[in-house]
Order: C-alpha cells, then structure tokens, then sequence
C-alpha cells in the first residue's frame, strides 16, 4: 500500500475537539480553531484576558487517494495523516478462446 503521509503540521494550543480534516480524493481540507481565556482578582484589581482564533489550510494532493482508508492521529499538537493512494486499475490480457 503505497501512502501520502503529510507530517509536522504542527498546531499548538488546539484541542482535537477544535479540529475539522475532511478529504476528497485530490485534497485535503484542515479546519482549526482556538480559545483561551484567563482570570485573575487580587483585591479591587482584575484582569480578564479572552483570546480566540481560525485557520483554515488546504492541501493539494499529489495523486488521487482513498479516502474510505484515510487515518489521522492527533498528538502533542502535531497532526499526521495518513492517505493511502488510490490503486491503478492494471492491465490484464485476456485471452480469445
């Protein structure tokens, strides 16, 4: 099985559940967001810091894949995924009889 393994897209601070990867059989569509927010309250002091975030990135495929087998696992903020490649229909003799 000959695979399309697109490594190191590194995504720091994003949760699995802030994912979105959708495949065709030419392309690949990473969707992404972000959300931090921070508190602090000492005495007549308070600070409240929101931070939100999107990215949207889409990969063109260098040959058709299958999306049925597609895998990707998520871990320390790096994404991989792996794409098998779609098989060739080959070319088989058939014989007259």
């Amino acid at each position: 099985m000959l695979l399309i393994c697109v490594t190191g897209a590194e995504m720091p601070g994003v949760k699995s559940e802030g994912l979105d990867i959708s495949v065709t059989d030419n392309s690949a569509s990473i969707n992404g967001s972000t959300s931090h927010e921070e508190k602090e309250e000492k005495g007549d002091y308070y600070r409240s810091e929101i931070s939100r975030g999107t990215f949207s990135r889409v990969l063109s495929l260098p040959s058709d894949v299958d999306s049925d087998k597609r895998r990707a696992t998520f871990k320390d903020g790096i994404l991989e995924l792996k794409l098998p490649k779609v098989e060739k229909a080959k070319r088989k003799k058939i014989s007259i009889g």
